[in-house]
């Protein structure tokens, strides 16, 4: 979809302001990571790009005000190879795709054909399953927390990095991270094993508890104890496998935009779950702008309702402007008044 020229101008202001002043977290070792960027204009994406200092990528971005940022979770010699067997291949860090349109229970809001909108339900469900994951990962797979990336997409959910050093984590093949996502799905997992087989004539076997360890201590904390298909469904982590299985994927920079919604790619703290929602609070920017919608809508977006009618000019907040422009339901009439927010107030380092 191509931005008209004041949606073009509209944008890259905006963006190119964020890039200035935004605490993109960057990995220790940049010099190994391919990069790549989808473009505002064009929408092409360019790959094969690296940096070796973090004030060489903001310059990039900055000037460029990429549509979507990304890097790669593996490690090269050769980041900038176009192909991959001269790249040299160092290893890859485990990435895991939460999203929340995918989960049983989220029922999503249809803006118009092929615009779906995923509601602070649906999120609220998404962070079950977060919550879940990252006790797997702490408690049964033993990173810790400083090895942990969490954060928010910027539109359908979360995404966890395992940040290890640890040299056979990354170098494990794409069979062996598909293992991995079995254990957190359950995919395959036999009940009868999990209740200790048969019972003998009247002796009852002992109910699932948090010390068993394994798949039994994950019923009993997330299902009650309930040994049964609903009790797995209740506790399974759903993810995307092909995302974890990928050993040369690429991940959002986080804190970088993401260029479907406007929001940032925004690190979290795992203590920070609990409160966080799908809302204004989350987009960098301040300030209202005048839009001129090309579809109806009623209802809820971003944590608050939005009336909108098609051709109708409406001053609407910054973020409902940029969501609406970035996704061709707008065109601009006026940019209004409109700044990022202070970095110190808007986000808080995990």
């Amino acid at each position: 979809m191509a931005l008209g020229r004041e949606e073009l101008r509209f944008v890259r202001e905006l963006f190119s302001s964020y890039y200035r002043v935004a605490p993109i977290r960057l990995p220790k070792d940049l010099g190994m990571r391919e990069f790549a960027f989808q473009t505002l204009d064009s929408e092409v994406y360019v790959r094969h790009l690296s940096f070796s200092t973090e004030s060489e990528l903001r310059a990039y971005l900055v000037v460029n005000t990429p549509k979507q940022s990304y890097y790669s979770t593996a490690k090269y010699l050769n980041p900038a190879a176009s192909d991959f067997s001269e790249a040299g291949w160092q290893g890859s860090e485990l990435m895991f795709d939460i999203d929340a349109d995918k989960l049983p229970g989220c029922r999503t809001l249809m803006l118009k054909e092929g615009l779906e909108v995923v509601t602070d339900e649906c999120i609220e469900i998404a962070k079950g399953h977060l919550e879940r994951l990252v006790y797997v990962l702490e408690e049964h797979m033993g990173f810790g927390e400083n090895e942990l990336m969490v954060y928010f997409s910027g539109n359908r959910g979360f995404h966890v990095v395992v940040a290890t050093e640890d040299p056979e984590w990354l170098g494990l093949e794409s069979l062996l991270r598909l293992e991995l996502v079995d254990y957190v799905t359950a995919r395959g997992i036999d009940l009868r094993r999990l209740s200790g087989g048969r019972s003998r004539r009247g002796v009852r076997a002992e109910p699932p508890s948090p010390r068993d360890g394994g798949w039994r201590s994950l019923i009993a904390l997330y299902s009650g104890g309930e040994l049964s298909e609903r009790g797995v469904e209740r506790a399974a982590v759903v993810v995307d496998p092909q995302v974890t299985q990928d050993v040369s994927r690429l991940v959002r920079i986080p804190n970088s935009i993401n260029g479907k919604t406007g929001l940032t790619a925004r690190l979290l703290r795992v203590s920070e779950l609990e409160s966080f929602r799908l809302d204004e609070a989350l987009s960098p920017f301040e300030g209202y702008a005048v839009v001129r919608p090309n579809v109806d809508f009623d209802g809820p977006l971003f944590g608050r309702r939005i009336s909108i009618r098609r051709n109708v000019a409406t001053k609407v907040d910054i973020d409902i402007a940029l969501y609406m422009v970035l996704n061709g339901l707008a065109r601009v009439v006026r940019s209004g008044l409109s700044s990022v927010k202070k970095m110190e107030e808007y986000y808080q380092p995990p």
